[in-house]
């Protein structure tokens, strides 16, 4: 019995050192996103969404253009990648079944994402629509773009918003029960994920998913604050 407790600590010394590169790049990626969402958040507002002619805008101003295809939230979303790793990670001996799940859902919406936000396919109608010489070719690339658009808040965007947000809500309930993360972190990640799908709510849907924009930073922070402990610091256990 007393040899059996070394033997288990040395094991979670060694799986810990195993993913340590893992606990600071999601680290990293969880204090960028903190960064980068009030970012995204004020670019919204100076350059709109869908702005008038949007062809015509990336020829005049490629950068206006490209944020307001909605770039910014695109690259916000390529740090969830390791995110959603080191969820898997951390959550996995509380209950492997629904940390993959988490991870499945979560990789899968990010996916989803690509196709919803054809920025390269925009930018290249816009040289066409440049290079027309007629109007009724213009006309015809303007027709082009806006069916284009209608990706934006398509079938592959909303599998991106629920899945996604699905996928954060399942980690949130595992980590009531996780060794690694105290009980506020999970709470704030369970309200959090839950206002998100205020979004659905007729009306006044987007300023109720608004609100989740401050949850998360604090869950970031909260996150970001343990996987440093576990990347630069001791085993989970020490880190409690």
């Amino acid at each position: 019995m007393s040899q059996s407790r070394p033997r288990r600590d040395a094991h979670a010394q060694s799986e810990d050192s195993r993913w340590r590169s893992l606990y600071r790049i999601g680290a990293v990626a969880a204090l960028v996103s903190v960064v980068v969402i009030p970012i995204t958040i004020v670019a919204f507002f100076i350059w709109p969404l869908w702005p008038d002619n949007i062809l015509d805008l990336i020829q005049q101003d490629w950068l206006s253009g490209l944020m307001g295809l909605d770039f910014g939230y695109l690259i916000s979303n390529v740090f969830a990648v390791p995110f959603f790793l080191v969820l898997y990670v951390t959550l996995k001996e509380v209950d492997e079944g629904w940390a993959l799940v988490a991870l499945a859902l979560g990789l899968i919406g990010l996916a989803c994402l690509v196709p919803a936000r054809p920025i390269p396919e925009m930018f290249a109608l816009s040289d066409q629509y440049a290079a027309a010489t007629t109007e009724a070719e213009r006309a015809s690339y303007l027709v082009a773009s806006e069916a284009m658009l209608t990706r934006f808040h398509g079938m592959a965007y909303h599998a991106h918003y629920v899945l996604g947000s699905a996928s954060l809500l399942i980690s949130s309930f595992l980590m009531l029960r996780s060794t690694t993360f105290n009980r506020a972190t999970a709470y704030v990640g369970i309200v959090t994920n839950i206002v998100v799908f205020g979004l659905y709510v007729p009306a006044v849907g987007v300023w109720i998913s608004m609100l989740s924009v401050v949850g998360y930073l604090i869950w970031y922070v909260l996150i970001a604050r343990k996987l440093i402990q576990l990347g630069w610091g001791g085993s989970q256990r020490e880190a409690l």
